[in-house]
């Protein structure tokens, strides 16, 4: 690789995506990182919380699977159909099969995974272990 001096600001960030761009995955391709679903995941007192943006996915495509401590959802958005005469000038939405997966900790309960899909965010709720959720105990004060 090789040093060249910036005289334009703008050619900073092309000089970042260069020199990033050797530590990106070799299997992604443009499609394939657009259709890796945005996650937030949450953890509560009961359970980590995944919430996946899936637009544009039907609930019949999703598939959400749990071996071991790996959480895996796969989906498939399908192309829609089009017509030269539908006035067509551009198309940036993806379309295709992905499929993602998240290691869990220990502290989720694996047997009872809940998922919920709602104006294209599907949740998966993990409730954790028992061991895993906090206690309170009230202490008795003796005077």
């Amino acid at each position: 690789m090789t040093l060249t001096r910036m005289t334009r600001f703008p050619s900073l960030w092309t000089d970042f995506d260069e020199l990033f761009r050797d530590f990106a995955p070799a299997k992604t391709t443009p499609t394939a990182r657009a259709l890796m679903p945005a996650t937030d995941v949450v953890e509560t007192e009961k359970a980590i919380e995944l919430k996946l943006d899936m637009p544009g996915v039907t609930p019949e495509a999703i598939e959400v699977k749990l071996d071991g401590d790996v959480l895996t959802v796969t989906a498939e958005r399908k192309q829609e159909t089009r017509e030269e005469k539908d006035g067509w000038i551009r198309q940036e939405r993806s379309w295709g099969q992905f499929a993602r997966s998240f290691v869990l900790p220990d502290t989720v309960e694996g047997t009872a995974p809940i998922a919920a899909y709602k104006h294209g965010v599907l949740t998966v709720t993990l409730p954790k272990k028992e061991v895993a959720q906090p206690k309170t105990f009230k202490v008795k004060v003796e005077a």
